[in-house]
């Protein structure tokens, strides 16, 4: 692994928000988690979409990663991968001192598009600009021209002690611009404010707010503008910052998250920080406070060294290292990717691969949900229990051979990628498939129980 000096560690400041969860069955997590020696037909690697949007704050000026620096972005994913794929053991171990861990998450992140902006409003993530929200701007109830003297309803001394004395007046007629407080002090339910700079007249219209720090690392906005709020993939802005703020992120939402400054900031750096939004996006928390019992405790932050003591060298910690998912952690991710229809579809396993198709040689009951992204072929004489959700890929089919039974119990065969799967082929064996049994008595049998369906077809 690529070493970096502990100088680039301390530029990243990650201010992130992890997506809102469900509660869960946390025993059913096990059945997700791939064992080192687990199956890749039953636990697949979980391919995620990614669109990388790459932010210009002007077509002259980018201040971002050229989006023809293909090399740089090429080694961001593949450190991204590496992350997740060669785990180390954690440094920090639960308190039950179990060293049990998963070397391989089998979570992948392909980039598919690259899209290049010059918006200098979707670059800058960070600025100085005019508090809008909440009970501001503040209305002009009255004005007092001899006193120089702006009268607010609402006892606002206090707020406006600690932003400092610049203000700004707007909508008004021939008073706006910014102004600096002499003074201002509340009478009953009213604050006045006493400006230095002379106003114009008395015509008590307009408003008037002060200046803040606008953090807009964590909104939505370049994602519906952008993106156009697109659900199919996960989108990763690369943007900015007018502001002094070093390297920093936001994976907020399972469908998109964003990385500023990552053009000021060591490329491996870039690529840990990314790592860690990309955790959030997929549904896990930051592990100062534990989201599984299979986690330590307490986990300090603050990019510091990894060691046994305080600081763990999981991906969802503030620490040198990023090397480290728990199993349940993991679990949890392909629990999600397995079962929930709203997020399913920004995964690449709806992407039919012949390689990946699944023999069923023996009686098999598949009571967890599954993403399948070849065919099913279900050998003569054998049977398939379905009991939970079975993903299948755009355009793959069931193949039931001689005698053979597809029973669904209670569990659903259909296709959560936006389009429709092949559907259920009777033949006499796989590599006899356009042909049927002879004798109608030895046709594959499809059963219903439990309310169990198939649906989203194209036979």
């Amino acid at each position: 692994m690529t070493k970096i000096s502990s100088s680039l560690f301390a530029l990243i400041l990650s201010f992130c928000f992890s997506i809102s969860l469900t509660a869960q069955n946390f025993n059913l997590i096990k059945d997700y988690i791939p064992e080192e020696f687990s199956s890749v037909k039953t636990h697949p690697i979980l391919t995620l979409k990614t669109t990388l949007h790459i932010v210009y704050r002007t077509k002259e000026n980018p201040q971002n990663i050229l989006a023809n620096d293909l090399k740089f972005i090429n080694q961001q994913y593949l450190w991204v991968n590496n992350s997740y794929k060669n785990l180390k053991k954690p440094t920090l171990l639960p308190e039950n001192g179990e060293t049990y861990y998963i070397p391989d998450s089998r979570i992948k992140f392909r980039l598919d598009t690259i899209i290049v902006h010059h918006d200098s409003v979707a670059w800058d993530r960070i600025y100085r600009g005019l508090a809008m929200n909440g009970n501001l701007p503040w209305k002009i109830d009255s004005i007092d021209i001899n006193k120089n003297t702006i009268k607010i309803v609402g006892k606002w001394e206090g707020l406006l002690r600690s932003r400092g004395d610049s203000l700004v007046i707007g909508g008004s007629n021939g008073n706006d611009g910014v102004y600096h407080t002499s003074s201002f002090y509340t009478i009953e339910n009213n604050t006045y404010i006493i400006l230095k700079e002379k106003l114009d007249n008395d015509i008590i219209d307009g408003y008037i707010t002060y200046y803040r720090k606008i953090d807009k690392n964590c909104w939505k906005d370049n994602w519906e503008k952008l993106a156009n709020s697109d659900k199919n993939s996960i989108h990763v802005f690369y943007t900015g910052a007018s502001s002094t703020q070093p390297a920093f992120g936001c994976g907020p939402s399972p469908y998109f998250l964003n990385l500023s400054k990552l053009d000021l900031n060591g490329d491996y750096a870039s690529a840990s920080l990314t790592a860690h939004e990309l955790g959030h996006c997929i549904g896990l928390r930051h592990t100062n406070v534990p989201q599984f019992n299979d986690l330590p405790p307490k986990d300090k932050f603050g990019f510091i060294p990894c060691d046994t003591i305080s600081v763990s060298n999981n991906i969802m910690g503030y620490n040198k290292c990023r090397n480290y998912l728990s199993p349940k952690q993991i679990g949890f991710i392909h629990q999600q990717y397995s079962n929930d229809t709203a997020i399913i579809r920004t995964t690449a396993n709806g992407e039919y691969n012949s390689s990946n198709n699944i023999k069923i040689r023996l009686k098999t009951t598949w009571e967890k949900s599954i993403l399948v992204s070849g065919d099913i072929i279900i050998k003569p004489g054998r049977k398939l229990i379905v009991k939970n959700m079975v993903s299948m890929a755009e355009g793959a089919n069931i193949y039931l051979s001689k005698k053979a039974k597809l029973i669904i119990d209670g569990g659903l065969i259909t296709n959560n990628h936006g389009g429709k799967w092949g559907g259920v082929i009777i033949c006499k064996s796989y590599s006899k498939r356009t042909k049927k049994p002879f004798r109608k008595a030895n046709y594959g049998e499809i059963i219903f129980k439990n309310e169990g369906l198939m649906n989203n077809s194209s036979k």
